[in-house]
């Protein structure tokens, strides 16, 4: 065993004599670097977090087999938000998700068709065990009230400004049963009150106790909308009659905005009415209070048994100032072309029944980044650059949230060493037989054995080697060594490719985890030695006689992994495209901040890896330019 263990020592000490052969740079190393951090155990240098987000429809909601959608993104798609998942309600009505964002997000945009909301997740916002959306919030199910002493009332009109604010404008195509929902026709009938009966003639109709005088078409801006202002009995509202049938789901949104008075109130009404014109249901949701901005609101009701038309009516109690209204949509049932239980509207794949959804990491338009050293057990100069990675997947889903294929976008974008490194992903909780296919390896050498269907033999979950020699990835110059590390040496622009990978069976996304999973890095065609993100276990082939040798610290009993006995890394994780140190230069030195973010446990600076004033000395970080 005393023999083994020298020989392996001997051949890491020629390999580390070896693999340091880079080219001299004289940037500085920091005075206070990586080796006198104070870094807690537990701290596993993730830039992510795991949130848990539950969505709760409104009671007023019947879904017999689910299938509606939910999509959540980073932020207000007009503010830059960006896709990050998407899924279908269950028939429960309520959802429950798992999201891996960046530490430093502060909210997350969800839509559904039973309201779209913004929720600040930061820690004090949230529920114990995530976050909760529970639409039931404003929800009333009486008929319109009038208060008895309001009837004969009179109040002063209040003075009030307008603000210009934008509105809500969906890039979805939705097929609208109410007719001048944008109010761009001044065309408008009156009734006696909201029990009145009405024509589904496509006509807005306009209350006897408001009149045409307090509602009408109103224009500000180059922007044409409905505006409600005072009328002598201060409640009224505007409806119009569209068919519906026992069992639709109907939903009405509006943009709402309220200036001049905190007392006004409105609500979106819907009022099922059976043949004989007979108020059946009633479902309401209020908005009420001075916003002097819009406001997108939505109302969502399941219509119950006889009904055969549905009045939409906006009904208000206004004591002063303004209600405006734009953009008022009703939807109904649409089709479902390929009947996985998600309409077409809503479905990424309207003509496939085996798909539904696109979820992507780190988002729709970005792209992550996997930064190693690559000398482990040894000590590396944590430049993290002897393979820089870039990925994004895309993940797609069936209606029932199940992950059916997923394909992987990824460029290596730099090599900062001679060693000869391969790349693999391990699948958490997935079968190797249950993978129907795989394309887009990039497999030179002679190492690595594979299954028919192209995962790694020997295996006991889905492992994928995406390459064997990074150097085969990328069109390295003739001269010097490594690969886009030193800004003196020519530069070698990275190729993409594409993996894909297909399962026999669909497979739930709660065993899979999140993506990128399980990367990691084959250290010089040495299939035992694999270098992994801190805290991730190694594959069934990895080579145990490496754990606790020179600086490593790893240790199955305790669950440490891949981290120095100071507990240091040899990989990172970026949820963002990563600008790595030039040769040579310790990463506490190109960025100023990851020294307070590590030894904070992740608490300090978690946006650590941004481009903001103070953050980073440029001059030590590569730049194409």
């Amino acid at each position: 065993m005393k023999r083994s263990i020298y020989l392996l020592s001997v051949a890491f000490l020629m390999l580390f004599i070896v693999s340091c052969k880079k080219t001299d740079n004289p940037s500085p190393v920091s005075e206070d670097g990586l080796e006198n951090l104070q870094i807690p155990d537990g701290f596993l240098f993730e830039s992510t977090k795991e949130i848990t987000v539950s969505i709760i429809l409104p009671t007023s909601v019947a879904l017999e087999s689910g299938g509606q959608r939910v999509s959540i993104y980073s932020d207000l798609p007009e503010n830059g938000g960006k896709l990050l998942y998407a899924a279908a309600y269950p028939a429960s009505g309520e959802l429950l998700l798992k999201l891996k964002i960046p530490r430093s997000s502060k909210v997350i945009y969800v839509e559904t068709f039973a309201g779209r909301l913004l929720v600040d997740i930061a820690a004090s916002s949230q529920k114990v065990g995530g976050v909760e959306i529970d639409f039931n919030d404003d929800m009333g199910f009486d008929p319109p009230s009038i208060a008895a002493d309001e009837k004969n009332s009179r109040i002063e009109e209040s003075s009030f400004n307008q603000v210009s604010n934008s509105k809500s404008q969906s890039d979805r195509i939705i097929v609208n049963l109410i007719e001048n929902g944008d109010f761009s026709q001044d065309d408008f009938g009156l009734i006696n009150d909201w029990p009145s009966p009405m024509s589904a003639d496509g006509k807005w109709y306009i209350t006897s106790t408001l009149g045409a005088n307090h509602a009408k078409q109103h224009q500000q801006a180059g922007e044409t909308f409905l505006r409600i202002t005072r009328s002598p009995y201060r409640y009224g509202g505007v409806a119009q009659l569209v068919a519906a049938s026992a069992g639709d789901l109907i939903t009405l949104s509006s943009d709402i905005k309220i200036t001049g008075n905190n007392n006004n109130i409105s609500w979106l009404f819907l009022i099922a009415r059976n043949a004989s014109g007979q108020s059946i249901g009633f479902y309401s949701l209020e908005t009420s209070g001075q916003s002097n901005s819009w406001r997108s609101r939505t109302l969502a009701a399941t219509m119950p048994f006889g009904t055969t038309h549905v009045q939409v009516l906006l009904w208000n109690h206004i004591y002063g100032g303004a209600i405006d209204y734009d953009n008022v949509v009703v939807t109904g049932p649409v089709s479902d072309s390929d009947g996985d239980g998600v309409d077409d509207e809503l479905d990424d794949y309207p003509n496939d029944p085996e798909r539904a959804f696109n979820v992507f990491y780190p988002n729709s338009e970005d792209y992550g980044t996997l930064a190693f050293e690559d000398l482990w057990p040894g000590k590396g100069d944590y430049d993290f650059n002897d393979l820089v990675l870039d990925y994004q997947f895309k993940q797609v889903l069936n209606g029932s949230n199940h992950l059916v294929e997923f394909y992987l976008d990824y460029s290596v974008r730099a090599i900062g060493a001679e060693l000869e490194n391969g790349f693999g992903i391990a699948i958490p909780g997935t079968d190797p037989n249950n993978v129907a296919m795989i394309s887009g390896q990039q497999l030179t050498e002679s190492y690595i054995n594979l299954m028919a269907n192209g995962l790694e033999s020997g295996q006991q979950e889905a492992v994928v080697i995406l390459f064997d020699n990074a150097f085969s990835m990328i069109d390295a110059p003739a001269s010097g060594f490594g690969v886009n590390t030193s800004p003196e040496a020519p530069y070698a622009e990275p190729q993409w490719n594409q993996l894909y990978l297909l399962f026999d069976n669909p497979v739930s996304v709660q065993l899979t985890g999140f993506a990128p999973f399980n990367p990691f890095l084959i250290v010089n065609k040495e299939r035992g030695r694999e270098v992994h993100l801190p805290g991730n276990v190694p594959t069934n082939l990895y080579d145990p006689a490496w754990f606790g040798q020179w600086f490593d610290d790893s240790n199955p009993a305790t669950a440490k992994y891949y981290q120095s006995e100071t507990n240091l890394p040899w990989a990172i994780d970026l949820p963002t495209k990563f600008d790595y140190p030039i040769e040579k230069v310790e990463i506490t030195s190109a960025y100023l901040n990851f020294g307070d973010w590590a030894e904070s446990g992740g608490l300090l600076f978690e946006d650590w890896y941004e481009n903001l004033a103070g953050y980073r000395n440029s001059e030590l970080i590569y730049d194409v330019d």
